[in-house]
């Protein structure tokens, strides 16, 4: 039984650190708004990218709890360019990452870990 105990703890937190960054293809002007966010789950229409890292998962729940606060619908046409999904939540993030969107939540955020200088390097 105590060595059930580390096994299951070390799961849980391996799973806690994942994200999923999924980047929206931008081919033939076609573009993801509020109105068509279910195109981030479109194989054909975006990349998917899996990043297990414990600072990234922390600047999501950050930018979670920032965005409970942010504005009513501030850019409610917006083109979003990604989608980061930790569990059953996703932000929505401008194509240059300063504009983000959840739950019909919207701020304006520069952030220090996951930004345009960092994305790609993101794994």
């Amino acid at each position: 039984m105590k060595k059930i105990i580390p096994i299951i703890l070390i799961a849980l937190s391996s799973c806690s650190s994942s994200v999923s960054l999924i980047t929206a293809n931008d081919e033939y002007g076609y573009h993801i708004t509020s109105k068509n966010l279910k195109e981030f789950s479109n194989p054909a229409k975006t990349t998917l990218k899996q990043i297990k890292s414990k600072e990234v998962s922390a600047e999501f729940d950050y930018m979670k709890k920032y965005l409970v606060t942010g504005r009513d619908h501030l850019i409610p046409n917006g083109i979003f360019t990604y989608a980061i999904v930790k569990g059953s939540d996703t932000i929505y993030a401008s194509s240059n990452l300063t504009y983000w969107f959840y739950k019909e939540r919207v701020i304006l955020y520069q952030s220090p870990i996951i930004n345009v200088e960092t994305i790609n390097d993101l794994q």
